[in-house]
């Protein structure tokens, strides 16, 4: 809906172009995505039976079958859409006529199942989007917790479901004159308003009336808002508590598998040529003409930005042909590395007592506190010794 009233000639030739492109760009390519993996299967005879019907294995991902679904709700759009239904009577005596018109009486009977289909294809396509989280570890873990916590969902509107059909059946067999609650549907109708709290403040003064229909609704909303809500929140809280410590390992899995996927739809040549791009078989520079490794990709930052005093590359001397043996690590334990290593740790731990001594107030804390380094300047030095 662009404005109340009927559109222009050119907001017709906008509104074709944009469904020519969803129709020709988006439901075809879809079309023959579908078309490719339900024969690849298939030919493969790969088959997953749910429920004693057998189903192609590629429609068990989320993204495959909510492809599938989008492709049936686009060509039920095409079947409906008003544009086709109008394109042999686009100058007649209608208001808003023209070419690529959608008010033509023949498509007015079409415009409601259009519109429906329409808002499923608009949503289906926002829950493709989804997939655009494994850029983001954090929105593809926090996607990955809300998929995995909808089952405690589910429990609570099922508890809720039954609690409004207990309570308006036993209200129906209530003699009362209350409108809100004449019958069950209607009744469950009101209590689900009660749930939601949209239901009118003012309907509550005409069932102050029926004091045993006010006593059944208050026990629903004791029931309802005390105790399904509370044990709601409970159960999420649990639930998130217990899975949230593998969703980041989870996230990266999914990431891997929709790489994975996409890879195998990608062009051989195309794939040859981004392998070729990263150079894997040059060797890595470690330092300025320090020249390491093949098979990895080089990426720069600050000197400062990690600082460290312990070289992370172990240098061996001898041959570096495959079949030779690796060295042994004579001594790496008990070498001068390690001896540095710990002198400095040392060092690092007297001069935060020093200067911890150094805050203090009154003399006997300072003292006490000089008696510690200098115990501690002794014991360094007995370590080091030794």
């Amino acid at each position: 809906h662009l404005h109340e009233g009927y559109e222009s000639f050119e907001e017709h030739i906008a509104i074709f172009a944009c469904r020519c492109f969803i129709y020709l760009g988006s439901m075809c390519k879809l079309l023959y995505s579908q078309a490719k993996s339900f024969s690849l299967d298939v030919k493969q005879r790969n088959f997953v039976n749910v429920a004693g019907v057998p189903i192609p294995e590629y429609l068990m991902s989320f993204q495959q079958f909510g492809s599938l679904f989008l492709t049936v709700t686009l060509i039920l759009m095409a079947t409906q859409e008003p544009i086709f239904w109008c394109a042999q009577n686009t100058d007649g005596d209608f208001p808003g006529s023209g070419i690529f018109t959608t008010s033509c009486p023949e498509a007015k009977d079409h415009k409601d199942a259009y519109s429906v289909f329409s808002c499923i294809a608009m949503l289906a396509y926002w829950a493709l989007l989804t997939d655009f989280t494994i850029f983001s570890m954090r929105l593809s873990s926090f996607l990955l917790v809300c998929l995995r916590v909808i089952s405690e969902l589910s429990l609570f509107l099922l508890a809720m479901a039954f609690l409004i059909v207990t309570f308006a059946t036993s209200i129906s067999c209530l003699n009362h004159q209350l409108k809100d609650f004449a019958g069950i549907d209607k009744g469950a109708l009101s209590l689900f308003e009660m749930a939601l709290d949209v239901y009118p403040t003012s309907h509550f003064e005409e069932m102050q009336q029926e004091v045993m229909v006010l006593a059944a609704v208050a026990l629903f909303m004791i029931l309802f808002a005390i105790f399904l809500l509370n044990l709601l929140v409970s159960q999420l809280n649990q639930a998130y508590q217990g899975i949230f410590q593998d969703m980041q390992g989870y996230a990266r899995l999914n990431r891997a598998s929709v790489t994975v996927a996409m890879v195998e739809q990608m062009p051989r040549k195309r794939w040859e040529g981004f392998l070729s791009s990263l150079k894997l078989e040059e060797r890595l520079e470690f330092n300025e003409g320090d020249i390491g490794l093949a098979g990895g990709i080089q990426v720069l930052e600050p000197s400062n930005a990690n600082p460290t005093t312990i070289d992370a590359i172990r240098r061996f001397g001898g041959s570096t042909s495959p079949a030779m043996p690796w060295p042994e690590e004579d001594g790496v334990s008990n070498g001068d590395e390690d001896k540095y290593e710990r002198l400095e740790k040392l060092v690092v731990r007297a001069s935060k007592s020093m200067s911890s001594s150094k805050k203090r107030k009154g003399g006997g804390s300072s003292s006490s506190g000089m008696a510690s380094s200098a115990s501690g300047d002794s014991g360094s030095q007995r370590e080091v010794s030794e």
